[in-house]
């Protein structure tokens, strides 16, 4: 691949700089599209969110199944403007600005504006990472710190000061306090410098051992948690790995096929494509600009290639992967041996198809309402918004039913997280609910928190599933339960979801507790 010249004409670099200026115009307008978005969507939080949103309830160095970060930020946010839907998801838009805002100029770094631009428009056009950006789940903090400490890597490897070696070890314990993931960029690093004959004399320099010391000295409260606590955030994401019970072949497929659904079509076959080409370039012919590139994708993505064809893999694990992959998909197109023309149409197309993808996202139930309109019947049963609505809805009715049976020596609980984190933001007054664990072990952070057990006397509001009744272990913990209300929520006339609730009084304690 031929090298960039930044000093190619007049006519270049105001190009170059009409690049970095588009992209700010964009990022900026994205952003503001972003906060809109959140304020005016019609579509309640997501249970992970919820979920999220009750630990921030509950400060702590750790959590059951991830590191604090995540409570953290939305609990900087609620404090400063309340528990509102807008407040639990505006860090996630802060994130995507930042992350947009690493990738750019992190392509202009290594290549161009040009690179950095279309980098950034392929990334913004993928419909998973556009989703991310306005639902806050521990995504959004891990992508924006993996970008980041990428980015001051490659300053620090360009020779620059010392200290962007110190930055971007807090950079990587921050990441560390989003999602463990980020320790994959230890081995990506050392692979890099191992490969590359300029820069491998960085072996035997301090920066890079101290780069990984300053992480886990930030994540060392966590580590310190866990320990206390029996490894929670451990043992329960090396129980999420299992096989099922299926062919190597479906977890493969299951995991890699919805990569193109994440991506885009045409965008993870341009991925796929700069991480072949790419690579080989950067191995034949020594380029380090691509080896950075591959050794900061491939390694992490490799992974969970693998280990989907043993066990179960969810799709989003290998987002962050993806990060260095854009700018490699975009550099591979504009620094090969195409026609020009034809670089621009593929670029085009990868990024309308996004867009338009994006789009139908976006406008998913209100383009279902104008099929039904025109006599289309598309299943409402089916839709992957339905995990997103009917939780205030159910929350209104619940808070009725505290109203007309009195708020004192009452608590509300589920048996199911979702359902409890749910109502616990949405139910007015934000109160303490349990949840019904029978199995003995724990499932979430809620089988670590303080339970109902000692609530003797007290009566409860139970809601499940619709038409299912509790458990008789929990039923018969109570002098009388009965049915009182059920809630059902509609798309149009179609039920897609609902639920029963139930009126139980006088609590006696549970058998064997």
């Amino acid at each position: 691949m031929k090298e960039h010249v930044k000093t190619e004409g007049r006519k270049t670099i105001m190009t170059q700089k009409g690049y970095e200026r588009l992209f700010w115009v964009l990022a900026l307008g994205l952003f503001l599209f972003h906060l809109l978005y959140i304020w005016l969507t019609p579509f309640d939080l997501a249970p992970d969110e919820a979920y999220y949103w009750d630990w921030s309830r509950n400060l702590a160095l750790g959590y059951y199944s991830k590191p604090p970060l995540v409570a953290w930020v939305i609990a900087l946010f609620t404090r400063l403007g309340g528990d509102h839907p807008f407040f639990v998801r505006v860090g996630a838009v802060l994130f995507s600005l930042g992350s947009s805002v690493c990738l750019f100029y992190l392509g202009k770094a290594l290549f161009n504006s040009k690179v950095g631009w279309w980098a950034f428009a392929i990334a913004n056009a993928a419909p998973g990472l556009a989703v991310g950006s306005v639902i806050m789940t521990i995504d959004p903090p891990l992508i924006f710190f993996w970008g980041l400490t990428i980015f001051l890597l490659h300053r620090a490897l360009s020779g620059e000061e010392k200290r962007y070696w110190y930055m971007a070890g807090v950079s990587l314990g921050l990441g560390l306090l989003s999602k463990y993931t980020i320790v994959a960029l230890i081995p990506s690093l050392f692979f890099y410098l191992a490969f590359s004959p300029t820069k491998r004399f960085w072996l035997r320099k301090k920066e890079p051992y101290l780069f990984i010391l300053i992480g886990l000295l930030i994540l060392s409260p966590n580590l310190y948690w866990n320990y206390v606590n029996h490894w929670p955030s451990i043992k329960q994401p090396a129980g999420l790995v299992d096989d099922r019970n299926l062919s190597s072949l479906t977890t493969f497929i299951w995991f890699f096929g919805p990569q193109a659904g994440i991506l885009s079509p045409i965008t993870f076959l341009l991925v796929f494509y700069g991480l072949w080409r790419g690579g080989k370039q950067g191995f034949y012919h020594h380029d380090d600009r691509l080896l950075f590139l591959f050794w900061h994708s491939m390694p992490l993505l490799g992974f969970f290639l693998i280990l989907s064809l043993f066990s179960v893999c969810y799709v989003n694990w290998a987002a962050p992967a993806y990060f260095t992959a854009f700018i490699l998909a975009v550099a591979v197109v504009w620094e090969g041996q195409w026609r020009t023309k034809v670089k621009k149409r593929v670029l085009a197309m990868a990024l309308l198809v996004g867009i338009a993808t994006c789009s139908l996202l976006f406008t998913m139930d209100a383009m279902r309402g104008l099929a039904v309109g025109l006599g289309i019947n598309i299943p409402a049963a089916k839709f992957p918004t339905n995990r997103l609505t009917g939780w205030r809805e159910l929350g209104v009715e619940v808070t009725k039913l505290l109203n007309d049976v009195g708020r004192e020596h009452i608590f509300i609980i589920s048996y199911r997280r979702d359902y409890v984190s749910e109502l616990a933001f949405y139910v007015d007054g934000h109160p303490t609910v349990y949840t019904l664990n029978l199995s003995g072990r724990i499932e979430s952070q809620y089988d670590l928190w303080e339970g109902f057990e000692d609530k003797i006397g007290f009566n409860a509001l139970y809601i499940t599933k619709l038409d299912r009744r509790p458990p008789d272990s929990f039923a018969s913990a109570f002098d009388r339960v009965e049915e009182i209300k059920t809630v059902k929520i509609y798309a149009g006339n179609e039920l897609v979801n609902g639920y029963s609730i139930f009126y139980c009084q006088g609590f006696r304690g549970l058998e064997g507790s």
